[in-house]
């Protein structure tokens, strides 16, 4: 199977968001947040994000200081990385004040805990200061943890609900297989799974049951007489 980038329905309305972030004047609020449960191309799609409007991508870390999060904000941006926590913090405003840029943080939930509350407020203030769009990404619980804090929610333009995929995703992504893929087969990986990685796996599985057997198709019949799905317990 062709590791082929597919724009999904989610993916498209969490482009939008950061487009229109960006279109905000600079006195405006500019967070939103992107949460969903896992399996549906949340990360795969954030980083084409970052890619594309050229944002500063951060994954958290449970180890995670003040220091330790301005240096990777730094590194991400081409910063020096040296320096107390005050400068590395004021080197990241400038730089945006500069050259304005998005920052997504990822994982947000790691930082969701009493211990982390400093790095949230730090973030926070670069927003504040710098005036730049901010996406934090995280599960479907993280949004609640927001929302304990209206003070800080308050600054939320968007959220987006990562919402399971749709069958004109899944039959964009059947595209990408080395063999035909029925529509028959499309509707019930629609109705039973909407995950993009768990489809990933039977196409995968999929492609080399039919070039032992000879299909150029794959159906349904071939897919539940493969038994690919009781074998690999999809």
């Amino acid at each position: 199977m062709e590791h082929e980038f597919i724009k999904t329905e989610n993916h498209l309305r969490c482009f939008e968001v950061l487009e229109e972030l960006d279109r905000l004047p600079d006195h405006s609020h500019k967070m939103a947040l992107f949460y969903g449960k896992f399996g549906l191309g949340k990360s795969i799609s954030i980083k084409k994000l970052a890619n594309d409007r050229d944002a500063a991508l951060v994954r958290t870390l449970g180890t995670w200081t003040p220091k330790s999060m301005l240096q990777d904000i730094c590194f991400e941006l081409g910063l020096d990385e040296t320096g107390v926590s005050s400068a590395l913090q004021k080197r990241i405003i400038d730089e945006l004040i500069e050259n304005p840029r998005p920052i997504i943080i990822d994982e947000v939930d790691t930082i969701q805990t009493s211990q982390h509350k400093t790095l949230l407020l730090i973030i926070r203030d670069i927003h504040d200061l710098a005036s730049v769009p901010i996406v934090f990404t995280g599960m479907e619980e993280c949004i609640k943890r927001f929302k304990r804090d209206a003070h800080y929610f308050s600054r939320f333009v968007k959220t987006v609900k990562i919402v399971p995929n749709t069958k004109s995703d899944i039959a964009k992504y059947c595209k990408s297989a080395e063999i035909d893929i029925s529509d028959e087969l499309i509707n019930y990986f629609h109705m039973k799974y909407a995950n993009l990685r768990q489809i990933k796996t039977l196409i995968i599985r999929l492609e080399e049951y039919c070039e032992n057997n000879d299909y150029d198709e794959a159906t349904l019949d071939i897919l539940q007489a493969s038994n690919i799905e009781k074998q690999h317990d999809i």
